[in-house]
C-alpha cells in the first residue's frame, strides 16, 4: 500500500535532445510536475511496433502520441491525489491492496454488485484473491470512507473488465469498515465505492459512476481545477515535442522510396530525435 504513486517508466536514452520546457498553465506540485514530466519522457523512449504502411517515421509519432494517452490516466490519478492531500480533512491512500473474503465474495455472487447497501463483513475471514485499487479516500469531516476506482474513459471498457471491477467494488465496500479498523483504528459513519469515468464512456453502471463533472461534488472541495492543470501541462508537454519529430518524419518521407524494409520494432521517438541528420538546432532541456 503506498501513499503516493508512479508512474513506470522505461529507461531514459542518455544524451537526447528535447524542446525547451513548457510552463504549466497554474501552479501544481514540484513533485506532481515531475510525474508529467516523466509520462511524456517515458512515451518518447518507449519502444514501439513498426507499420509497414506507415513506416518508422510516423510509426514512431503515432506510438509517442498513443503512449502519452495511455500514460494520461495516471496523470488524472495523481492530481486528484495531489489536490486532495493539499486539505488535511482528507487521508488518501493509493495503490491499495485488500484481500477479499470468501464471505465477501460469496455475498456478491448470490446478490449482485448492487446490492451491497450499507452491510458490512469482516475483513478478517478466509481470502480468495488480493484486489488492487486505486485509491481509498477518507474524509474525516464528512466521517466517510470512499474504495475508488480511476478510469480515463475515452472509450468503453471491456464487459470482462467491467463486471470484475464492479465485483471486488462491492466486495471492498462490504470489507471497508473492518479493514479501516484494524488498518487505522477508526470507524466512520459512511462506507461507499465509486469508479471515477473521467470522460464518462467506460460503461459502468450510473449508481457506480462520477465523471469529471461531478468530481468536487464528490469530495466536497475543488479538485477539477488541479486535474484540468495537470493534463494541460502534459497535453502542452506532448504537443512541444510534436513538431520536430514530424520535421524529421517529412524528411524521411521523401526518401521513402529507398527506406529498407522496416524494423519490427523502434527505439522510442527520442531516439530517433537522436539520431536524425545535423539540422535545425533543438532548444536542450535537462532529462525529465
Amino acid at each position: 500500500m503506498h501513499h503516493a504513486a508512479s508512474s513506470p517508466v522505461s529507461a531514459a536514452v542518455p544524451a537526447i535532445p528535447t524542446v525547451a520546457p513548457v510552463s504549466p498553465p497554474r501552479a501544481l506540485a514540484a513533485d506532481l510536475l515531475a510525474r508529467i514530466e516523466k509520462a511524456v519522457s517515458g512515451a518518447g523512449s518507449a519502444e514501439f511496433a513498426v507499420d509497414p504502411l506507415l513506416g518508422h517515421s510516423l510509426s514512431a509519432v503515432t506510438s509517442f502520441l498513443t503512449s502519452v494517452v495511455k500514460r494520461s490516466g495516471a496523470v488524472i490519478e495523481d492530481a486528484l491525489y495531489a489536490a486532495l492531500v493539499r486539505n488535511r480533512r482528507f487521508l488518501v491512500m493509493q495503490q491499495v491492496r485488500i484481500p477479499i473474503t470468501r464471505a465477501a465474495e460469496m455475498f456478491v455472487q448470490e446478490n449482485g454488485p448492487g446490492r451491497v447497501g450499507e452491510l458490512a463483513l469482516a475483513s478478517d475471514g478466509a481470502t480468495v484473491r488480493v484486489g488492487h485499487f486505486d485509491m481509498i479516500v477518507i474524509d474525516q469531516q464528512r466521517s466517510v470512507a470512499m474504495v475508488i476506482e480511476i478510469k480515463r474513459g475515452s472509450g468503453i471498457t471491456e464487459s470482462k473488465k467491467r463486471r470484475a471491477t464492479e465485483r471486488d467494488l462491492a466486495c471492498a465496500r462490504l470489507q471497508l469498515a473492518s479493514y479501516l479498523r484494524t488498518l487505522l483504528g477508526i470507524k466512520l459513519k459512511s462506507y461507499r465505492c465509486h469508479v471515477i469515468d473521467f470522460y464518462g464512456r467506460s460503461g459502468f453502471r450510473d449508481e457506480l459512476t462520477v465523471t469529471r463533472e461531478g468530481l468536487d461534488n464528490l469530495f466536497g472541495v475543488p479538485v477539477i481545477p488541479t486535474i484540468d492543470a495537470a493534463l494541460s501541462a502534459l497535453e502542452a508537454r506532448m504537443v512541444a515535442r510534436v513538431p520536430p519529430m514530424l520535421q524529421i518524419a517529412q524528411e524521411r518521407l521523401a526518401d521513402r522510396t529507398a527506406e529498407p524494409v522496416p524494423r519490427r520494432a523502434g527505439r522510442g521517438t527520442q531516439a530517433m530525435l537522436s539520431g536524425r541528420q545535423a539540422g535545425p538546432a533543438l532548444a536542450l532541456s535537462p532529462p525529465a
